[in-house]
């Protein structure tokens, strides 16, 4: 598994820096690469992926009606009984919490059911998701602090490369099937069988 201090040194690799054996170096190239991992980091898991994206999730009510939320939160949305209720995320007493679009209010009657996606730490992804976002991370440091043409494009097909396996983790581990989780391939498979109507 890559840890933060690992996937630095990678960045800090792409344009032929030497590692760093702390987070806490004191070295401007290595705090820009840290700066830039962060964000790409948050902007590739905003997009929601097996290990941060958690469906069906029940977000509590607190004792006075309000359901405050980390910050660690990248994206909610009330799902099953509950996607009628319209919610957005806004501050109350200076924390984040949900707050209700169509009634105006942080104030909820019970508890909602939603997918939520959080923020983990690089560590705590997948590989093929460390990988990814290492690559995306890199290529955004050569291109703001050398911004070569040629190494750009290593960097490029690095990040490409990255993205399909991260792809084919993810296609792998999902389980899907297109012919049961599509309503109309089940339609099209079960309209001869037997037990078909009742």
């Amino acid at each position: 598994m890559l840890t933060k201090l690992d996937a630095v040194n990678q960045i800090l690799e792409s344009i032929g820096e030497d590692p760093v054996a702390s987070l806490s170096s004191g070295l401007p190239d290595a705090e820009s690469a840290e700066r830039i991992l962060d964000r790409v980091s948050r902007e590739v898991q905003a997009k929601g992926w097996l290990c941060n994206h958690e469906r069906d999730y029940t977000m509590a009510i607190t004792t006075d009606g309000t359901i405050p939320l980390s910050g660690d939160v990248l994206r909610i949305d009330t799902v099953g009984v509950d996607k009628s209720t319209h919610v957005t995320v806004r501050k109350y007493l200076n924390q984040p919490h949900l707050y209700n679009i169509v009634k105006h209010t942080f104030i909820f009657p019970a508890s909602l059911s939603v997918d939520i996606v959080w923020e983990r730490d690089i560590a705590d992804l997948t590989p093929e998701l460390q990988l990814y976002i290492t690559a995306k991370a890199s290529r955004r440091f050569q291109e703001s602090e050398l911004g070569s043409v040629a190494a750009d494009q290593f960097a490029v097909r690095a990040e490409q490369e990255a993205y399909a396996s991260l792809m084919d983790a993810e296609a792998e581990a999902d389980d899907s099937n297109a012919l049961t989780d599509s309503a109309f391939c089940r339609y099209v498979v079960g309209r001869n069988h037997s037990l078909y109507g009742r």
